[in-house]
């Protein structure tokens, strides 16, 4: 069995030298460092996770959590969109002792423009009255028939009076007795056919509410203008109007508390209403009596003396009633032409009498409900604490 060739060794030439041999080290051959090396190589991978979840944790994370917290407080920026920078204003302290004169301005104002509203309304409503006066109760008193009755009326009541009198002297004397018949039918007649008192009282009420309602939309408006000319921030415009409360009585005597905030929102009224409606009903109760009378008495005085005259005209001879029927037909026209213009200006006179009474009185005038309403704003607004700046 033949056995294949052996290669034999490849001779070295004689002028090549052998590999260097690794230097010697004091910590060990070159395989040991190698080997060293290796280990440290597989521990740094074995606990890299661990690295790397400490960079997360104490890097990476805070890195994101400072862009947030610097994107959430960057003014220039909103819902992540770039916004112009704005310039930051230092608003100035309030003087709040300004504050209130503008309040007190404001229902001044507010006062002022609701008594004109209200006068504008009395003097269309005298108006209509003086339109009765003249169509209606002018023609009727002066009236043929209507001064035939008065006279004779006044005949039997001179009559009858004066024989009453004599039996009694403390009754009225005859000519008192006539001119309060006359004035009573006189007032009768006048309040029905131009004061219409019932008609009078609704329109006085109607017209009492809406000057109210028209006072507290321009006190609501002006108090409103306030905030913005003094700069005065919504937070303490608000506590400043609700540190001014008043109190309202009720019709049972109840006390509600409202804050001027109250009057500057649209349902005013009706937080006011309860201080409103008991002064409502006295406007005007008393306008067809007073009227009536006033200018009853000054047209008795006058029929009074032109019955007397009359009256002594009416025993001459019958045989002259003819001539005597015409002059008086004549008279009470003539006499009409005259004393007509004079009443009409009478009555006119003391309607505008009415009108300041029916305005401006303290107690049953139209003004009283906002002057009563004024006068506790005013008092809160001295005895409030004002927000210091």
């Amino acid at each position: 069995m033949n056995s294949e060739p052996q290669s034999s060794p490849v001779p070295r030439p004689s002028n090549e030298s052998p590999p260097p041999s690794p230097p010697a080290d004091s910590s060990g051959s070159y395989a040991e460092k190698t080997h060293r090396i290796l280990a440290w190589v597989q521990v740094i991978r074995s606990i890299s996770p661990l690295i790397w979840l400490v960079v997360i944790l104490l890097v990476i994370i805070p890195l994101g959590g400072q862009f947030f917290i610097h994107q959430a407080f960057d003014s220039g920026s909103v819902n992540g969109k770039s916004q112009p920078t704005k310039t930051v204003i230092v608003q100035p302290s309030v003087n709040w002792q300004e504050v209130d004169t503008a309040v007190a301005t404001a229902l001044t104002t507010a006062h002022n423009q609701a008594e004109n509203y209200a006068s504008q309304q009395l003097d269309l409503w005298i108006d209509d009255l003086m339109g009765r006066v003249e169509d209606n109760f002018l023609s009727w008193y002066f009236g043929y028939f209507n001064q035939k009755q008065i006279e004779f009326k006044s005949v039997f009541v001179q009559l009858s009076s004066g024989v009453a009198n004599l039996l009694n002297p403390d009754l009225p004397s005859p000519s008192e007795k006539v001119a309060e018949v006359i004035t009573r039918d006189f007032q009768e007649e006048f309040a029905k056919r131009v004061l219409r008192p019932q008609i009078a009282q609704l329109q006085l009420e109607r017209l009492t509410q809406q000057t109210v309602k028209q006072y507290l939309q321009e006190l609501s408006g002006n108090l409103n203008q306030i905030p913005v000319s003094y700069q005065i921030p919504q937070a303490d415009w608000n506590r400043y109007l609700s540190d001014i409360a008043i109190s309202i009585y009720d019709t049972e005597g109840e006390v509600s508390n409202l804050s001027l905030k109250v009057l500057v929102g649209g349902s005013a009224y009706l937080a006011m209403k309860p201080l409103v409606a008991p002064l409502v009903l006295k406007v005007g109760s008393k306008v067809a009596a007073n009227l009536a009378g006033k200018a009853g008495a000054k047209i008795a005085l006058k029929t009074g003396a032109s019955l007397t005259g009359k009256m002594a005209a009416g025993l001459l001879d019958c045989t002259v009633g003819v001539g005597i029927l015409l002059w008086d037909i004549w008279d009470t026209y003539h006499t009409a032409n005259i004393e007509k213009p004079i009443l009409k200006e009478t009555i006119a006179e003391y309607l505008e009498q009415v009108k300041a009474s029916i305005l401006d009185n303290p107690e049953t005038g139209i003004m009283a409900a906002i002057d009563q309403l004024e006068a506790k704003i005013i008092h809160a607004l001295d005895s409030t604490e004002k927000i210091s700046s």
